[in-house]
């Protein structure tokens, strides 16, 4: 059991050599190069002009949007007026069809019933002997 409790202390032990090796070169260069930020750009500067910068982009990209949006929006009001004009078409087509729909029916309707009262008249002056208003004999078949 002693053996197999050194095997795994070395390769730990050697581990963390290793790792204390390499992280020493990393320490000393963060110290080493303190002149890396003065090449940097200025944060009041440099960062100023490129908030401007992407500000303005920004502003037109929004007046862009923006034109877009009152061309989409007159588009879509020409085009509902569009439909509205055409169900006021049909409204009305339909309209004047029922209207002569009705017409036609009250004219057949007058019709029919100026040919029914004449009928009657004949019938009644046929039973009073006027036999010139007799219907002919049906042909026998």
């Amino acid at each position: 059991m002693i053996r197999f409790h050194r095997m795994l202390v070395a390769p730990a032990l050697a581990g963390g050599m290793v790792l204390a090796g390499l992280t020493a070169p990393l320490l000393a260069q963060e110290g080493a190069q303190p002149g890396l930020k003065s090449a940097q750009p200025s944060e009041t500067q440099d960062g100023a002009a490129a908030r401007a910068k992407l500000n303005a982009s920004q502003a037109a990209a929004a007046q862009a949007q923006v034109a877009g949006n009152v061309n989409a929006q007159a588009d879509y009001e020409r085009q509902l007026a569009e439909v509205e004009a055409a169900k006021a078409k049909i409204a009305a087509d339909a309209a004047a069809a029922q209207a002569a729909y009705e017409a036609e029916k009250l004219r057949r309707d007058a019709e029919y019933q100026a040919a029914r009262e004449k009928w009657q008249a004949d019938v009644d002056a046929c039973n009073k002997g006027h036999k010139s208003r007799c219907a002919a004999p049906a042909a026998p078949e």
